[in-house]
Order: C-alpha cells, then sequence, then structure tokens
C-alpha cells in the first residue's frame, strides 16, 4: 500500500512537471514567434526602405516559423495592389534570423491570370504565349571573407527554368552586405542593372557566371522550328558576336564570342536546354 502511495505521488510529480515544461515550452515558441516575428519584420522593412521598393511591395502579414527561425511574408503584391506587376503567394527568408549575412530565400509566384496583373506584366505574358502565371524559385548567397558565391533558380509553367550561379569578391571590406543586395534588387527590379556597375563597378570584380536555362514552351513559341538558310544563320551568328560584347561577356572579335555565338545559334535551331559559362583569368571588376 505504501509502495503504491509513492508510486502515485511520484507519477502526480512527474505529470505536473510535463505539464509545467509543456506550458513554458508553450509560452516560449509563443514569445519567440511574436518577439522574432516583430524583430523579422522590422528588419525586412528596413530592407524595402533602402533599397526604395517600399512603396511598391505590399504584404498581409508575416509568419514566423519559431522552429527554424523562419520569417515568410505572405500574400505579396508587387506594384499597383490593383494592378500589380507580380502576386506571390509566399517569400520565405529561411533561418534568416541566424544566417545573416548569408541569405537564402524560396518564393512562390501566385497563380495569377493576365488581367489580374498590370499591362506591362500582361503585354510580356501575350508575347511569351501564356495567359497564366505561375512558378516558383529561389536565392541564395554567401559570404565567405572577401568571396561571395550566389545562386538562382526560377520555374515558370510553360515557359522555362533558369539557373544563374556567380562568384564574385569584394574588393573593399566596407561594402555592406544589406546595401549590396538591396541595390541589386533595386536596379532589376527597376530595369536598370547597369546601375551596379557605376555604383560597385571598382569595388566588386566577377570571378565567373554560369547560366543554365531548360525551355519548357518560351522559345518554341518565340522561335518556332524552321529550317535557317546558309546566310541567315552567319546574319545570326555575326549580331549573337556583337550582342556578347554589348553584354560584356567577350570582345565580338574572341573565340569566347563565337563559342557564345554557335552555343546560343543551336539553342535557337533547337530549343531545349542552354548552358552558359565564363571564368575569366584574372578577375575582371564590373566596371570592364
Amino acid at each position: 500500500m505504501i509502495t503504491t502511495n509513492k508510486f502515485q505521488a511520484l507519477l502526480g510529480k512527474a505529470v505536473s512537471y510535463f505539464i509545467l515544461l509543456s506550458c513554458l515550452a508553450i509560452l516560449m515558441i509563443y514569445l519567440v514567434q511574436r518577439f522574432g516575428g516583430d524583430y523579422a519584420e522590422q528588419k525586412i522593412k528596413e530592407q524595402l526602405e533602402r533599397s526604395g521598393l517600399a512603396p511598391f511591395v505590399h504584404y498581409e502579414n508575416i509568419h514566423l516559423d519559431p522552429f527554424t527561425l523562419t520569417p515568410s511574408l505572405e500574400n505579396v503584391i508587387v506594384g499597383d495592389q490593383s494592378a500589380p506587376w507580380l502576386r506571390f503567394a509566399r517569400i520565405s527568408l529561411n533561418n534568416y534570423l541566424i544566417n545573416y549575412p548569408n541569405l537564402s530565400v524560396d518564393f512562390w509566384i501566385q497563380e495569377s491570370p493576365i488581367n489580374s496583373l498590370s499591362r506591362d506584366t500582361g503585354r510580356l505574358m501575350r508575347a511569351a504565349g501564356i495567359d497564366t502565371l505561375l512558378g516558383k524559385g529561389s536565392f541564395s548567397s554567401n559570404v565567405d571573407g572577401e568571396s561571395v558565391t550566389s545562386q538562382f533558380k526560377l520555374d515558370i509553367k510553360d515557359l522555362g527554368k533558369l539557373t544563374v550561379a556567380s562568384h564574385i569578391n569584394l574588393l573593399d571590406q566596407a561594402i555592406d552586405m544589406a546595401d549590396l543586395r538591396a541595390d541589386i534588387l533595386a536596379s532589376l527590379a527597376l530595369g536598370q542593372p547597369e546601375a551596379l556597375a557605376i555604383i560597385y563597378g571598382d569595388t566588386i570584380e566577377l570571378n565567373s557566371l554560369n547560366v543554365q536555362y531548360q525551355d519548357t514552351g518560351l522559345f518554341t513559341h518565340l522561335f518556332p522550328h524552321s529550317t535557317m538558310s546558309q546566310d541567315s544563320q552567319n546574319s545570326h551568328l555575326t549580331g549573337l558576336k556583337f550582342a556578347s560584347q554589348a553584354f560584356g561577356l567577350a570582345p565580338a572579335d574572341s573565340s569566347e564570342a563565337d563559342h557564345i555565338a554557335k552555343t546560343v545559334l543551336t539553342f535557337l535551331n533547337n530549343p531545349n536546354q542552354l548552358s552558359l559559362s565564363m571564368s575569366p583569368s584574372p578577375a575582371i571588376s564590373l566596371k570592364n
């Protein structure tokens, strides 16, 4: 009888401790979610302000996963709220509170009929041959001293899959990664990537750049299969060589430009997968 009473008393204490610990765990999760979410939202707002995109980015709420410390912006609208450029179902900054200055972002483009988006986006969709926009992607950027490796992935339904990977060196240690990423985001969003060369031309050098594209409908729509004459192929090759020079990839009369032109032309003749890479030796500054 005494043994039974002791067992019941110990069991009662164990249950009480379990309940107490469960309550404390729930309280800790709530505090992390509440105050961590507030902190994450403050940092995100600061980034939007620094990039100048705050007036164009609207979101319904920010949810913080208390276990991974991943804040997610829900139902994001970019542009005018009635006719936005893009709609995102979610944008997640993975482990944002513990990974900085490294960055890992996943995003999902909300399924959007052409008439729900802006005229500019609608015009691009019509040119691409789609009437509904749906996709997903990711962006990662890792800092190791002066070295920064980044990768961007984008998968748009019925258009294609794009992967861009880069490796750059920061020649000025005073460069703030938050400012650099904000400037990159702003320049791309505003359609002015050349602004990066003006701002960071002498302080960033490019070690390598790799671009991969797998077509799932875009180029098939834009360039229906047809046999090119030899004169037409030569004309396209010349144009692509000068395009390589215009984009700063290689001089038009170089073997690198010739390789790029032939690779792109082969892809246009049979749209499937395109891979381009450059690894200048020595590394070149953005200004060049």
